[in-house]
């Protein structure tokens, strides 16, 4: 039982890292990352999931038909808790789960069910820990919201300059880098417009970028978007002339947010999708910067 256990901990880690890292189209600047999934994920299972799936045995033991539906239970449970102690990470715990529960009870159904047709039948019955895996991610989900959404407003004015069209960058937590200021009870971005060496003489060439040591702030939504002249007037952007971005967060707080804007396109296509030569640029841009893109 030990040997099984051991070996569902081993293979469910690394189902886990291929798994990331086929989704990740075989991107080496995820390589990284994949490895340190790997690394906990093996961790976890050892510390972790070999001792709850001992737990598991010795709980439904004497269950008979309704074993494996308990068992299932009991493993994605275990995973997700640990969102008091991991957070949103807690998804990778509940993956963890259910991978080693299949592999574990799958391995025992090898052995212990001669019989071709009951087999299929007992296999059957194992995916039950699927929408109890659903249900818990959801429940994730659920609690990081409620976490991380507070009565605080993000209350950010982003100040673009005129008639600027492209792809914005603010890059969060640099070093050396001066802390977002105020006006009033807001907080500015006062994005520049800078050229990128590697889009020289191209319509993409220039982008807007602003760099800050200060974290992002979460909460509710009340952020503003503004072009301004060189005279410090400004004029706030519709919503359909604006695209939001994906904000790309680690362990270590938001990297970055990208965001792009125009004055010749706005519409609800634009608002919705935006441009696929801004997003280009806005891969360039963050490559140039030393981010994995998005």
């Amino acid at each position: 039982m030990l040997l099984r256990k051991l070996s569902a901990a081993l293979f469910s880690s690394i189902v886990l890292s291929l798994g990331l890292f086929f989704m990740s189209f075989w991107n080496s600047e995820e390589l990284g990352l994949i490895i340190t999934v790997l690394f906990f994920s093996l961790f976890g299972n050892y510390i972790y999931g070999v001792p709850v799936s001992f737990l598991s045995e010795f709980l439904t033991e004497s269950l008979t038909e309704s074993r494996v539906y308990v068992a299932g239970f009991i493993y994605v449970f275990f995973a997700y808790i640990t969102v008091t102690m991991i957070g949103g990470f807690a998804f990778f715990s509940i993956i963890c789960a259910v991978l080693f529960y299949l592999i574990d009870e799958g391995i025992k159904v090898v052995k212990d069910t001669p019989n071709d047709k009951s087999k299929k039948l007992e296999f059957f019955k194992l995916l039950v820990v699927i929408p109890f895996a659903a249900l818990a991610i959801w429940g994730v989900n659920v609690q990081e919201s409620t976490t991380t959404s507070t009565d605080e407003e993000t209350n950010t004015i982003y100040l673009i300059p005129k008639g600027y069209e492209g792809s914005v960058v603010v890059l969060y937590k640099v070093q050396n880098e001066k802390s977002i200021a105020k006006e009033d009870e807001f907080f500015m971005i006062p994005l520049s417009v800078e050229k990128l060496p590697t889009l020289k003489r191209t319509d993409i060439e220039e982008y807007a970028i602003f760099q800050t040591s200060s974290e992002k702030r979460y909460g509710i939504v009340t952020d503003k978007y503004f072009y301004v002249d060189e005279q410090g007037n400004r004029s706030e952007i519709e919503a359909s002339c604006l695209h939001l971005g994906p904000s790309i967060s680690s362990d270590m707080g938001t990297k970055y947010e990208v965001l792009q804007v125009t004055n010749s396109s706005c519409g609800q296509e634009f608002q919705r999708s935006g441009k696929e030569r801004f997003d280009a640029q806005a891969r360039e841009v963050l490559k140039y910067w030393g981010h994995h893109q998005f």
